[in-house]
């Protein structure tokens, strides 16, 4: 038991030092050579790009990258007489007392706050909740707030891309069966699916404030189908004298939900800790310690006998 301990001990007299040593070095090696190492917080989307490559494209070519300079705002800014309300909106950091701005569009610093000290070993912060996203998108977000997307859990950031302002699938049909599977699978065999309609045909339909853009509620997310939407294509059948609807049509089957599948991205790396190195380098210098240990031990045996035997015992 003696021996087990004392080995120990040499075990943590190698380990020690090499745990500082490799701790110093990670540390400097990672603000000399990692670009992510920013010792002052990134001030714009610029800063972001050097370690988040691939979102800051998605971002750069989309509606939140383009919201200040996108030729439909400005036509519309000038029209209004360049209101400074509009600018909460389609700019960074707008003070209405000054009249400037920190950064034209919708950049990541607008959804990824507060900045950490010593970022990006600790991660942004990032608010992905739907009342986030209705400080600027009103009328959508009201109209969400009725929806069953809402009663079940589903926010904006279920099915949008915050970073290039689309959808997360290649288009709404698909984006809807993730979770309306047998529902999907029985639109494709109606009349309506082989007139080249889809899900959003209906149930996201056109919205008076859409006139003004994308922004400004498009499309109605509260996804009730109305009497108008289907008078869109069946008016006329209203007074129709032609059977439209078979008296005992075959029913539907109902679908509650069958479940949210949301696709999540990371934009936030993960970093590796200084302190994994560390670790590792003093588990190293324990089992180096245990294993010299009889080496030094033979070698202390050694030196006691000749002192002994130079003093005559």
């Amino acid at each position: 038991m003696k021996k087990l301990i004392a080995r120990l001990i040499y075990g943590m007299v190698f380990a020690i030092p090499l745990m500082i040593l490799t701790y110093a070095l990670a540390m400097a090696s990672g603000q000399a050579s990692d670009p992510r190492w920013i010792s002052n917080p990134a001030q714009d989307s610029t800063d972001c790009k050097a370690c988040h490559a691939e979102f800051f494209a998605a971002w750069e070519k989309s509606d939140h990258g383009n919201a200040t300079t996108d030729p439909a705002f400005q036509l519309a800014w000038e029209r209004a007489g360049k209101d400074g309300e509009c600018l909460n909106c389609h700019v960074t950091g707008y003070d209405p007392d000054t009249g400037t701005w920190q950064a034209d569009g919708i950049t990541c610093l607008a959804c990824h706050n507060p900045i950490p000290a010593n970022h990006p070993v600790e991660p942004m912060g990032s608010d992905r909740s739907s009342q986030a996203c209705g400080k600027c998108h009103t009328e959508t977000y009201f109209q969400w707030q009725v929806s069953g997307h809402r009663e079940v859990g589903l926010d904006c950031y279920g099915c949008h891309d915050p970073h290039a302002t689309g959808l997360k699938a290649a288009n709404s049909a698909q984006l809807c069966a993730n979770c309306h599977r047998d529902r999907s699978s029985n639109f494709a065999h109606s009349a309506h699916s082989s007139q080249g309609l889809t899900c959003a045909s209906c149930h996201l339909a056109d919205t008076v404030q859409g006139a003004n853009g994308q922004g400004h509620g498009a499309k109605d997310h509260s996804f009730f189908v109305s009497l108008g939407t289907c008078n869109t294509c069946h008016a006329y059948q209203m007074h129709d004298p032609v059977q439209v609807h078979p008296e005992n049509p075959t029913p539907m089957p109902v679908d509650a939900m069958a479940s949210i599948e949301k696709a999540t991205v990371t934009s936030d790396p993960i970093p590796v800790s200084p302190l994994g190195y560390t670790t590792l380098s003093g588990l190293i210098g324990v089992a180096l310690g245990v294993i010299i240990a009889p080496w030094i031990e033979r070698r202390q045996r050694q030196r006691r006998n000749d002192n002994d035997e130079r003093e005559g015992r």
